[in-house]
């Protein structure tokens, strides 16, 4: 049995960073810009288990009374601002408030392209008040402490265009802080993700001793559940638009053998804005894998396959239409998400209605949950999502390249004539 008691080599560093200097922990922007933080999963800020799709940029409000963010609306599937709450230890506990893009009002004369997408792109104006109700563009919050999430996804989202603009055509927004009736513009943090600032950004999440406890366990068969947690774990950061059903394919690789994931794809962003399935390492400090998502994923009738195996490259035995993810590093348990943003009203089969029908289960780290409430949350879970739902198989590798995901399918006896 495994007890996922490590911290990985680099929030070691970043915890022991925090010790020599804790000064740091109180003067969390000392260069005085804007931004100085992005989640990616590119680099050493690869961590909360980032979208490959999206980007994510992190501002402390620590001793200020207002922040105000101005900026243009980007070319992208999704923009938002979220205030995470702080807890007295400095510990991020909750998504406070969060505005996203077609509920932010443009400037004066300006157009808001998420509610009228074919009269420009304005700009838009947004406050983040400690203490003040969240209404309009006011974002409010509670605590001493919060952090400023900016989290944008598929930026360039038409396929036709190079996609190569993190943040979709326009500049990050500005920043401008007012304490005791002075304000104050905020210049670009540059370099972002300097070490010092990382180093005092970490410990705030998985503060010394957070270690993971439990142990996920060998799979009672070859049937993995995907199941929606009652609350996903607020360390992560959520996102408050987002939903997440999690699958836990076991504490090891089994050799000789893959993952196949299999279901029908919403139609994005028509059933639903944004959709994507994300291996990561369930380990601290929780790094993203690989991601497939709405505008990556091949689709053969509206159905995607998923395979999961631990080849370094694409495997040369896939299908064209077969999409891969990586197991990546063998010496880490992993844990997969399953996104579902903002659904269409008239669109049933999201994870958010399987979660409105209490197909739950408790996920509070640093414990890991047991394997019982998972599968049986998932599979209520997948009574309400149908054919949506991703059914998930250790399947032998031979066994896929003979016959498909049908062969993997139907070896369990399960779900025959899916297709």
């Amino acid at each position: 049995m495994k007890v996922f008691t490590r911290l990985g080599t680099l929030a070691a560093l970043m915890a022991l960073a925090f010790l020599l200097n804790p000064d740091i922990l109180r003067a969390q922007n000392s260069r005085g810009c804007a931004w100085p933080i992005e989640l990616s999963p590119e680099g050493f800020v690869n961590m909360l288990a980032p979208d490959t799709l999206a980007r994510y940029w992190a501002m402390p409000f620590d001793n200020y009374d207002t922040m105000t963010i101005k900026g243009t609306y980007p070319n992208a599937r999704y923009f938002s601002f979220t205030a995470y709450d702080t807890n007295s230890a400095k510990v991020v506990v909750d998504a406070a408030s969060n505005i996203y893009d077609a509920q932010i009002v443009p400037d004066s004369g300006s157009n808001n392209p998420f509610v009228k997408p074919r009269a420009g792109n304005g700009t838009y104006t947004v406050v983040v008040s400690r203490g003040a109700q969240t209404s309009g563009n006011t974002i409010g919050f509670s605590s001493q402490f919060a952090w400023v999430a900016l989290r944008l996804y598929e930026p360039d989202a038409d396929p036709s265009l190079s996609g190569q603009s993190l943040m979709g055509g326009v500049p990050l927004p500005t920043i401008s802080v007012t304490k005791n009736g002075a304000t104050q513009v905020l210049q670009p943090c540059s370099p972002i993700n300097k070490l010092t600032d990382v180093s005092a950004f970490l410990p705030l999440l998985f503060p010394a001793g957070f270690d993971l406890i439990g142990n996920e366990g060998t799979p009672s068969s070859d049937r993995l559940w995907f199941a929606p947690p009652t609350v996903p774990p607020p360390t992560l950061w959520p996102n408050p638009n987002n939903k997440y059903i999690v699958m836990f394919p076991g504490d090891q690789y089994q050799s000789g053998r893959i993952i196949v994931i299999h279901g029908k794809a919403p139609s994005s962003p028509v059933d639903m804005r944004f959709w994507s399935v994300c291996n990561n390492d369930l380990a601290l400090p929780v790094s993203a894998v690989g991601c497939t998502a709405d505008l990556t994923t091949e689709l053969e009738d509206d159905f995607y396959t998923i395979v999961i195996s631990d080849d370094l490259l694409r495997p040369d035995w896939l299908k064209r239409h077969t999409n891969w993810l990586p197991w990546g590093d063998e010496q880490y348990p992993k844990l997969v998400f399953f996104r579902n943003m903002l659904p269409a009203a008239n669109f049933p089969y999201a994870i958010q209605g399987a979660i409105a029908a209490t197909c739950t289960f408790n996920f509070v780290l640093p414990t890991l949950p047991d394997r019982d409430p998972v599968d049986t949350a998932g599979q209520c879970a997948q009574q309400w999502m149908g054919h949506y739902y991703p059914v998930a198989v250790w399947c032998d590798k031979s066994t896929f390249i003979a016959g498909g995901f049908r062969a993997c399918l139907d070896e369990l006896g399960r779900n025959r004539g899916r297709k």
